[in-house]
């Protein structure tokens, strides 16, 4: 599994976390992906594309920087919360 499908996976997580979406299926209608894709994403079959990541950071305000592993802060405002790169 890629490094930014991890972030992402991650993402769902945190966002569950802080109520902005109920559920990952919330999350799946949100930035337009099958609930299936993001199944075969966790095992390595798929991965997330470009649309969905430019959907993820408009939608959430997320950081493309840490998605991408070059930054800790996860979201784009002040006083994010700052993940590092848990995944290496």
């Amino acid at each position: 599994m890629q490094k930014t499908d991890q972030r992402i996976l991650r993402l769902i997580d945190v966002l569950i976390f802080q109520n902005k979406v109920n559920r990952e299926i919330d999350f799946c209608r949100e930035i337009n992906i099958l609930p299936q894709t993001v199944s075969k994403i966790k095992k390595g079959t798929n991965h997330f594309t470009v649309t969905h990541i430019e959907n993820i950071i408009e939608k959430y305000n997320v950081n493309a920087n840490w998605i991408f592993g070059l930054d800790k802060k996860v979201f784009n405002m002040s006083g994010s919360i700052e993940i590092a790169d848990f995944l290496q």
